[in-house]
């Protein structure tokens, strides 16, 4: 059988195969159907080479597909895309944020919010006294919001991170979770 050719395409397959000169209407349609076959063949192998695909089974019957659809849906991604998206961001530690949109949106009306009182502690009104120290409070509070934002959904904590966090905001924490740790060994 002749070969693809890769420049001139199904003519040229056509007409090496000879199907063109001395074929009937339903060979020249077995072959162009044949050339497809291969050319598909071909890329797909050549695909496989630069972008390697890997099977993922879920259970119907323990939930996991149900979950992965669900959160996919939520995410409004496709299963191979939301699990490639999800891996990713568990490889690099950071969150799949649902809507990004949503969060962009969030992001600009603070950014908005400081705009404004970074405008109107520019100004400088009569018979206000203290104002402009007010708005500067109010000022760093929503630029460290836009900030502890920004941090959550682009570089969140890890489960150990969270844990130290609490425990040095709230010492006792540390006991109520030694405690559960160890009853929790126990119970297994």
């Amino acid at each position: 059988m002749p070969e693809i050719a890769t420049k001139s395409g199904i003519w040229a397959y056509l007409d090496a195969s000879g199907v063109l000169e001395k074929g009937t209407k339903e060979e020249i349609r077995a072959a162009k159907k044949e050339y497809r076959k291969k050319y598909l063949l071909n890329y797909k192998r050549k695909q496989r080479t630069k972008k390697p695909e890997f099977a993922v089974c879920l259970s119907k019957d323990d939930g996991e597909y149900s979950k992965i659809l669900s959160e996919s849906k939520k995410h409004k991604s496709t299963v191979p895309a939301f699990l490639k998206l999800a891996t990713l961001a568990y490889i690099s530690k950071t969150y799949i944020v649902p809507d990004r949109l949503l969060i962009a949106k969030l992001e600009q009306l603070l950014s908005q919010c400081l705009n404004e009182i970074q405008l109107i502690v520019r100004l400088k009104e009569k018979y206000f006294w203290g104002k402009e120290e007010k708005f500067k409070v109010i000022e760093n509070r929503i630029a460290k919001l836009e900030s502890e934002l920004n941090e959550l959904f682009n570089k969140p904590f890890t489960l150990e991170e969270w844990v130290i966090q609490e425990i040095n905001k709230n010492p006792e924490i540390k006991n109520q979770i030694l405690s559960i740790i160890s009853s929790n060994q126990n119970d297994h």
